[in-house]
């Protein structure tokens, strides 16, 4: 058989497997769900800085969030698509985890959603909890249930999971290239008559002429779906069409800074995609934490951000082609990207164990809307066939390894960020050994200080030793160091071994960050201070150089591991 024919009886083999998986006799059991989620409709930032979330948009989560009770929990152990031993009316953190930006709108995403996920205790008639006496207390607001929900700001190094590219350097540059590209400026000519037409018609009144261009298409196009919702006179000078297009200049612009196509324009923006890539990483490790505990963790992984993830991760998993055009374009408010872990277990055990890896599988579906009429709907990844909406675990991390990225410091790394924690981690696996390590600029200032300063002490005290000698050898003496004048008796002072140890004139070089004008360093010293010679000598040697220390570059270590203790000045009389 030629190496074709084996190839093919492989896949045929296969395809076989997966039949013999879902026959009349098995049935699907999901043990994990991974949702991403973009926030509901919020105040445009020119309208409110911190963008809040309405209550429009809050409603929409909320009812986005009860098509999953009724799919994932409503429905659990009963269904093919209720997620296995999952508690199904009172709220269990280890059940569900909740991880958001630290955006107002994001965060009040977040808890709506998890209203409708899992109501009040009230509306279900379940009571909270029975008092001593055998009274029933219920919560606030009907028994409202509290969820933990986890805001990952900017200083957390989770916060990449949920937001990879707000601290991205590289990510802002490779959007500020495309910015200035030529194929920019030739979309905004295009567009320039479009844009300056709509901000006659009704944005006037908030932004500044120079705003209206395709470079600002989506905060333009965002405060128009605001208005849309808000303002019950907007339609009378605007219309649908004008909204749909101003909608997909948005999606143009998004899709072409974060999706992996664009990232073959040039090298910097090959991080444009970054959010899509930590994206990724979030799910793995959703994934696998729940393998590793047998699907008593991480049973739900709810994440909620804004619209780059979702466009950068569908260009990075071949969700975005042209037979599934709607990936080009951003999310409903209120959408999600959905993806379950689930297996086939015979139809007859109620309660199966957790399978082995190689009976776990995955889907996707987009979950498109928050009404009702939403449904989950199926798509295929990595470029399968649209029939082959199911895929291996093991392949699905296979592909999703290719591009996720792996550590916080990779993320740091190829974004260059500057961000609290990637100074950490970037010294930890930079650290050179420690003879070679270099000082902060801050504490090699302070040391230095320090040292100057103890330097200067030691002169001191040495000069006063020998002159205190000098004093007392020559006693009936008057003048010298007591007048204005050399007398007779005054001897020139002379060091002819200084503290660093004797060098040569010509050995001279620049000190270790000494104030060699205070302290001459390895040198002979010759003539009368008293006589001005000293200074002279100082003053020559400033000029023509300083001296080194023999320690040579090992001088700072030693002096903060050395035994010895510099002389220290007395600060009182």
């Amino acid at each position: 058989m030629s190496t074709y024919g084996i190839y093919i009886a492989l896949l045929a083999l296969q395809g076989l497997g997966l039949v013999s998986a879902q026959d009349s006799h098995s049935t699907e059991k999901v043990w994990g769900v991974f949702a991403f989620t973009v926030h509901g409709d919020s105040k445009p930032s020119v309208i409110s800085s911190s963008r809040a979330l309405t209550d429009y948009g809050a409603k929409e989560l909320a009812a986005a969030a009860s098509n999953f009770r009724s799919r994932y929990i409503s429905k659990s152990g009963i269904s093919e698509t209720g997620i296995q031993n999952i508690s199904p009316i009172i709220l269990d953190s280890n059940d569900v985890n909740v991880l958001s930006t630290a955006d107002q709108n994001v965060v009040g995403s977040a808890q709506a959603f998890m209203q409708g996920l899992y109501p009040p205790l009230g509306t279900m008639n379940v009571s909270s909890s029975q008092k001593v006496n055998g009274s029933f207390m219920q919560a606030p607001l009907n028994g409202y249930q509290y969820p933990r929900i986890v805001t990952l700001g900017e200083a957390d190094p989770q916060s990449i999971m949920v937001d990879g590219q707000a601290k991205c350097n590289m990510y802002h540059a490779a959007e500020s290239e495309y910015r200035n590209s030529n194929e920019v400026k030739e979309i905004a000519r295009d567009t320039d008559i479009f844009y300056q037409m709509i901000w006659g018609l009704g944005m006037s009144s908030i932004y500044d002429e120079s705003f209206a261009t395709y470079t600002n298409a989506v905060p333009i196009s965002e405060y128009l779906d605001y208005e849309l919702v808000h303002n019950d006179t907007f339609m009378q000078s605007m219309n649908h069409a004008q909204i749909l297009r101003a909608r997909s200049l948005a999606d143009q612009y998004l899709w072409n800074t974060n999706s992996q196509q664009s990232s073959s324009s040039g090298m910097i923006r090959a991080v444009s995609p970054i959010a899509g890539q930590t994206l990724a990483s979030s799910i793995l490790q959703a994934f696998d934490l729940n393998i590793k505990a047998g699907g008593n963790q991480q049973k739900m992984t709810l994440l909620f951000g804004g619209d780059e993830p979702a466009m950068a991760l569908s260009s990075l998993v071949g969700l975005a082609n042209d037979r599934q055009p709607n990936f080009f374009s951003r999310l409903v408010r209120g959408g999600s990207f959905v993806f379950e872990l689930y297996s086939f277990e015979d139809s007859t055990d109620l309660y199966p164990s957790y399978p082995a890896t190689d009976n776990l599988y995955v889907r996707f579906f987009l979950h498109n809307g928050t009404d009702d009429a939403t449904a989950f709907e199926p798509f295929s990844l990595f470029g399968h066939s649209p029939s082959q909406t199911s895929i291996s675990y093991s392949e699905f991390c296979s592909e999703l390894e290719t591009f996720a990225v792996s550590s916080v410091q990779e993320w740091c790394t190829q974004c260059n960020a500057q961000s609290v924690f990637c100074l950490g981690v970037l010294d930890q696996s930079h650290s050179a050994p420690k003879h070679k390590k270099g000082m902060a600029p801050a504490v090699a200032g302070v040391i230095g200080a320090v040292v100057t300063l103890a330097v200067v002490g030691l002169t001191a005290a040495i000069v006063y030793f020998c002159v205190s000698r000098k004093d007392r050898s020559q006693k009936g003496s008057v003048g010298g160091f007591k007048g204005p004048g050399k007398l007779a008796s005054d001897t020139d002072v002379s060091f002819r071994n200084p503290i660093w140890g004797g060098s040569k004139a010509e050995d001279v070089e620049s000190s270790n960050g000494l104030n060699a004008g205070a302290f001459v360093q390895g040198q002979e010293r010759h003539g009368s201070w008293e006589m001005g010679q000293g200074k002279k000598e100082v003053e020559n040697v400033q000029a023509g150089g300083t001296t080194r220390s023999p320690l040579g570059e090992e001088e700072d270590d030693w002096r903060i591991h050395s035994g010895l203790q510099p002389v220290k000045i007395r600060e009182s009389v």
